[in-house]
């Protein structure tokens, strides 16, 4: 029995125009309509990810935020708030800080990022006004100091020929109180410990009273992993990367081929039950 439904958005429920197709809104909404619970489960801010609630999806919802640090639930009350130690944030930006990689902190509804390489290769760049480019490494601490700045998640991004470099520095944090995923091929996000989707799904299983069991996830990157794997019905993008189709129990077509809506379908038509 398939009770509550949750989506990744990039690589998973959108296009790569950022966009959610016809599709897809169809066959969630017709979910919804059909009592099942929906939540989007995203590392993007509470911004980014309401809009799609609002201006596509007009939906009830859950709302996974920043790989799992925030939860609010379908009136929008949050149920779960975990943010870094501002002593955390300080360590891990100022063990970077000189390598030129790119770096971003996050908040709740804001975005600060420095872009040395001018890479643009995440949706943070210029989206939105509430994502700030800023100068430097020194910069973001500076932001993180402040006594009514509340970080959720810090992320770090290279260029291929520096990938080995930064991935070597991520893996010197093993020892602190984070946990780290990729969420692309050059791209970590670190969060505090158990901040994950599957976390958070965990928390509103308790909540929504609803067994994990009943639970169908799709997603398609290692930030999804655990939650692909830690659900009762896990689905994999058929862009999804290789570990996560191995411990999905469905593998759909594309984003681009509008794999949310195929197998929401198939829930909803008795294929999968």
């Amino acid at each position: 029995m398939i009770s509550f439904m949750g989506t990744d958005l990039d690589g998973t429920l959108l296009d790569s125009q950022q966009n959610i197709s016809i599709e897809n809104i169809r066959a969630i909404r017709l979910a919804v309509d059909a009592g099942i619970t929906f939540a989007i489960c995203s590392g993007r801010t509470l911004d980014s990810v309401a809009k799609y609630f609002e201006n596509d999806l007009q939906v009830p919802g859950y709302k996974v935020l920043l790989n799992g640090a925030v939860i609010l639930d379908p009136n929008n009350r949050k149920i779960s708030d975990r943010p870094m130690a501002k002593a955390v944030v300080e360590r891990l930006l100022s063990s970077v800080n000189g390598y030129g990689f790119k770096a971003v902190i996050d908040g709740l509804d804001s975005t600060y990022v420095t872009d040395p390489e001018l890479s643009g290769s995440t949706y943070y760049g210029g989206v939105s006004k509430r994502n700030v480019v800023v100068s430097s490494i020194d910069e973001l601490r500076r932001i993180n100091d402040k006594p009514d700045s509340v970080i959720y998640k810090v992320c770090f991004s290279a260029s291929e020929d520096r990938l080995s470099t930064l991935t070597q520095k991520i893996e010197s944090f093993a020892s602190m109180p984070v946990v780290v995923s990729r969420s692309g091929d050059t791209y970590y996000e670190i969060n505090s410990l158990d901040c994950t989707k599957l976390s958070a799904l965990q928390r509103i299983s308790k909540v929504a009273g609803i067994p994990i069991r009943e639970f169908m996830c799709f997603g398609d990157y290692g930030n999804d992993l655990e939650m692909i794997r830690g659900v009762g019905y896990g689905v994999a993008m058929d862009n999804a990367l290789p570990e996560v189709k191995s411990v999905a129990d469905f593998v759909t077509t594309t984003n681009e081929q509008h794999g949310v809506a195929s197998i929401i379908n198939k829930v909803l038509t008795g294929e999968i039950k």
